[in-house]
């Protein structure tokens, strides 16, 4: 089922007696839970046991699930880690117990609610047993979404809450949790307690409050490198080695940048607007915005030349062909030269 029309079938009260929810977005996930959780009344009477597969069997699970509760009306039971319908995993069910679950999908228990937790993009959808899961419950997922409809959803929620914040600061909220949506709620839930003191969240204020990703990082670091700034380039770049991330995944990071923004140059000549470039190359507007300022410094030969340049020391940083982190500083010298 959609996310959108499983909270909504949830708030109206039509409540399934198992639920799968499936992904890896932990945000939609757990807001899934607290709408269903809101059903059952005043936390205090809410019957609820949360078990987890990891150390738990299945039989204990279903135990739960056929029990009636003698507090309220209708049980919650919650079960993490579920992975037994991944092609691999090192849950494995019993023949007895797979003939348990099928018939409990058949005929579940009407005043339980059930859910599953499935901290996976995708499951084996070849498996009976998976096919039946899908068929017979509620199934959700939850993966993560793109990068606009992450723009649309925090945007939404900052206009339902009425914080005084500038589509700027916004912008760069998005950029420095590299549009990822649990990250960004959990900034917006800190930027709300600092509109509380009254002011308006700008830009300012999200760069002092919000720390950077390490994409977010590695966007300022290709940032300078284009702009020729030598010594904020270095820094940037000792203090991400500082922090131990590895020379080979910080050069991906920059491979990809640079794939952007020769990406975003080519369709801008060819007459693409800022909103076709990022439906076309499948990132947000603002991205693209940034990506093609950062292209106007140079000629598409110059960044293509560079580009080939990045894919070489690319293939020898993995073929252990140089020291890893020196290549950083001979690409830099190479760009200030173009």
């Amino acid at each position: 089922m959609d996310y959108q029309k499983a909270l909504q079938s949830i708030r109206q009260g039509k409540l399934s007696a198992v639920y799968g929810i499936m992904g890896t977005e932990l945000f939609l996930q757990q807001e899934l839970l607290q709408t269903l959780m809101s059903q059952f009344g005043e936390a205090d009477n809410l019957d609820m046991t949360k078990l987890d597969m990891d150390e738990q069997s299945l039989d204990a699970v279903l135990d739960e699930a056929e029990m009636f509760s003698f507090f309220s009306d209708y049980r919650l039971i919650v079960v993490e880690n579920v992975q037994f319908l991944n092609a691999k995993s090192n849950q494995k069910l019993s023949p007895k117990e797979e003939k348990r679950l099928l018939d409990y999908l058949n005929n579940p228990n009407e005043a339980s609610v059930l859910v599953f937790l499935i901290p996976s993009e995708q499951i084996d959808k070849r498996k009976k047993l998976s096919k039946t899961f899908q068929k017979t419950t509620c199934f959700v997922e939850v993966n993560p979404l793109k990068e606009q409809e992450v723009s649309r959803y925090v945007q939404r929620f900052i206009e339902g809450e009425q914080l005084n914040m500038t589509k700027e600061a916004i912008n760069e909220l998005l950029i420095r949790v590299n549009y990822q949506l649990t990250e960004a709620m959990g900034e917006v839930a800190k930027l709300k307690s600092f509109a509380l003191t009254g002011q308006p969240i700008t830009i300012e204020i999200v760069r002092s409050l919000v720390p950077r990703t390490l994409e977010s990082n590695v966007f300022e670091l290709t940032d300078a490198v284009m702009k020729k700034q030598v010594e904020r380039a270095v820094q940037i770049y000792q203090d991400l080695i500082l922090m131990k991330h590895e020379p080979i995944a910080l050069h991906a990071l920059i491979v990809s940048q640079f794939r952007l923004i020769i990406q975003s140059k080519i369709l801008n000549q060819q007459g693409f607007l800022e909103a076709d470039i990022a439906k076309e190359v499948g990132v947000h507007p603002y991205r693209v915005k940034l990506a093609l300022q950062s292209g106007r410094r140079l000629s598409l030969a110059s960044l293509s030349k560079f580009y080939e340049e990045l894919i070489e020391v690319d293939f020898q940083m993995k073929t252990g062909i140089g020291i890893k982190e020196t290549h950083f500083y001979l690409l830099l010298t190479k760009m200030v030269a173009m």
